[in-house]
């Protein structure tokens, strides 16, 4: 199992509906996230910044059979325009952060 943590940001004035929208994901995207291996996934959010974690078995499976999937991209461009930050070309990811601590 993989630990994945990374950031976003909500463009200015768009917090309450980043919220809204988290309130009702998608059961399509939801199942995609599954079924692409994701569990134990929160996001948080202070201001416009996002701090989001969750857990993959193979982060790269994850990524592969997620930029495969309808849903995301459709669930991508639904949110590109509230978002400051998005996925990044050259990863095809978000800013991922690197763990520098974990206790079991």
């Amino acid at each position: 199992m993989e630990r994945i943590a990374f950031t976003m940001r909500v463009k200015s004035g768009q917090e309450e509906e980043y919220r809204r929208r988290h309130e009702a994901v998608w059961p399509a995207m939801l199942q995609a996230l599954k079924s692409a291996g994701c569990r134990n996934y929160s996001i948080y959010m202070r201001g416009q910044d996002l701090f989001a974690y969750m857990e993959v078995q193979d982060f790269q499976a994850f990524l592969k059979l997620m930029a495969a999937d309808p849903e995301s991209d459709r669930w991508e461009a639904h949110m590109a325009g509230i978002m400051e930050r998005g996925i990044l070309p050259e990863t095809g990811f978000h800013e991922r952060l690197v763990e520098v601590f974990h206790l079991d």
